[in-house]
């Protein structure tokens, strides 16, 4: 009878809960495209005939001559025409590239606090709609300095900081345990369906006469967020309890399939002890090394490939975004086949976090080793970076899941604590390309570029087999700690009562 029970509980009907899931996606999806539309964009912005003649002794015989853009001399004329405006170096493309994240990283941990506390629904909102003006405004900075441009860019850092924390507490709220690979994967699906939009899109803006070309590329992107803002306030609250259209079933179905604690006020948070687990450092060390990898491969692969194998504006969008979308549906399938692993209990949660962590980790290592050796060859150098990029989906059922299987209700400033320490990678990585490509935007040292990010990739995944944990943490709480789980059915209504609010 136990068993039916159980059964049934993991086989329901989605509802308001993927609302929420989709409501989120469609967040990231805004998030994503106003964070990533400079990395296409500012190869429109800067003239580059300008910046690489003053470099050009500096070429080597490496570098892919033999690849010439596929125009004629009409269409020649034309990228003439529509070189950028902006003579910036590599070096200061690259500190424009990591702007964002020097805001970024100060409000990870107020972030999850401030969900945990009062509200993730408005914490991830607002957020969300300070960046979408700040995008709005980002034209005119440019125009008036580079400086300034850099200061929008921060600033859109500093109010986006709170989104990833704030939303990660909420799937803790909204996901039973059953479903919450899926509801995770589907939510973060807007990384890279932002980063789709913003590659595709901008490409796409920045080639048109709308607003004068690269402009476009931060105005549309700052309505579209505007208009998300208005949906996510009328779809979603911040717990299930809270929500006016939930069934009593529904509600039922996911507290009483949560690890959540039993206490309505928000306990404090056990500082010292977080600091010195072993499982949370492994956590922070495999997030950081893939972010490095992540940021590099989000932030400058269209630089290379524009400087490198020569791809068309738009060819370059379109060739940057579409592993993103393959990564989705990876990560899509991978998550519902890891669900239904741990919930058949085939095997244990561990063991399926590590492997889906290795396959990401070691796959996209692989790949960026393949693309060190694959020379001028654009149909190769495609297929290992639609390999490496793609098979990255494997993470969302990896590390990125270990906070909220080591303490669900600290998930919001755990991830805060680890994303600010990974996103110092947000500015640090573009620097470093920036620096390592400076005038000698050549194969070799774009080979030194991809051997670090592989050796990093690497040691974080050796790290995560041997050091981490996906049990609930003793620090979480002692013996006050209850599985919600585990209580009777005839507590249901004791269950709603003290269920955890935003």
């Amino acid at each position: 009878m136990e068993n039916k029970e159980e059964r049934r509980r993991t086989c329901e009907i989605p509802g308001v809960r993927y609302v929420f899931a989709f409501s989120a996606f469609l967040g990231f999806c805004a998030m994503y495209t106003l964070r990533n539309n400079i990395n296409v964009a500012i190869i429109a912005m800067v003239n580059s005939t300008a910046v690489y003649n003053n470099s050009e002794e500096n070429n080597t015989s490496e570098e892919c001559s033999a690849w010439p853009p596929p125009t004629d001399a009409v269409n020649s004329t034309k990228s003439v025409d529509k070189d950028g405006e902006f003579i910036w170096s590599s070096e200061m493309q690259g500190v424009i590239l990591g702007a964002f994240y020097y805001g970024y990283c100060i409000s990870q941990i107020p972030g999850g606090r401030l969900a945990e506390i009062f509200s993730g629904k408005w914490v991830f909102g607002i957020s969300t709609l300070i960046t979408a003006f700040l995008s709005l405004l980002t034209p005119l900075a440019t125009h008036y300095g580079v400086e300034y441009l850099i200061a929008i860019r921060a600033l859109e850092g500093l109010a986006q900081g709170v989104t990833s924390p704030a939303i990660n507490y909420m799937v803790g709220q909204w996901s039973p345990d059953s479903e919450k690979g899926l509801i995770n994967t589907l939510v973060h699906a807007g990384v890279n369906i932002g980063t789709l939009l913003a590659m595709l899109l901008v490409g796409y803006l920045c080639e048109s006469d709308l607003f004068e070309g690269w402009p476009s590329a931060f105005y549309i992107p700052g309505f579209i967020g505007c208009s998300w803002f208005i949906l996510w306030c009328l779809l979603v609250t911040d717990s299930p309890k809270n929500h006016p259209f939930i069934t009593s079933k529904e509600q039922n179905y996911i507290s009483s399939n949560q690890r959540m604690r039993l206490k309505a006020e928000t306990p404090p948070f056990p500082w010292r002890k977080i600091f010195s687990s072993v499982p949370f450092w492994t956590i922070v060390i495999c997030k950081t090394c893939q972010d490095w990898a992540f940021y590099t491969l989000m932030t400058d692969l269209p630089t290379f490939f524009s400087t490198i194998l020569h791809f068309p504006l738009e060819e370059n969008g379109f060739f940057s975004s579409l592993p993103h979308v393959l990564q989705t549906v990876v990560g899509l399938i991978v998550a519902a086949i890891a669900d239904f692993i741990i919930r058949r209990k085939i095997a244990s949660v561990g063991v399926v976090r590590k492997v889906c962590n290795s396959i990401s980790g070691f796959g996209c290592a692989l790949g960026l080793v393949g693309v060190c050796f694959a020379g001028c060859d654009v149909v190769l150098n495609k297929l290992l970076f639609f390999l490496s990029v793609m098979v990255g989906g494997f993470c969302y059922s990896g590390h990125i899941l270990s906070f909220l299987d080591m303490a669900p209700e600290f998930a919001g400033t755990l991830m805060g604590i680890g994303n600010t320490i990974s996103n110092l990678t947000g500015f640090l990585a573009p620097l470093v390309v920036g620096v390592l490509t400076d005038g000698n935007n050549t194969l070799h040292q774009w080979r030194i570029v991809f051997g670090i990010t592989s050796s990093l990739l690497t040691f974080a995944s050796i790290v995560f087999i041997f050091f981490s944990s996906s049990e609930k943490q003793d620090w979480v709480e002692d013996n006050a700690s209850e599985v919600i789980s585990s209580v009777p059915k005839m507590q249901a209504r004791e269950r709603r009562k003290y269920s955890p609010l935003n």
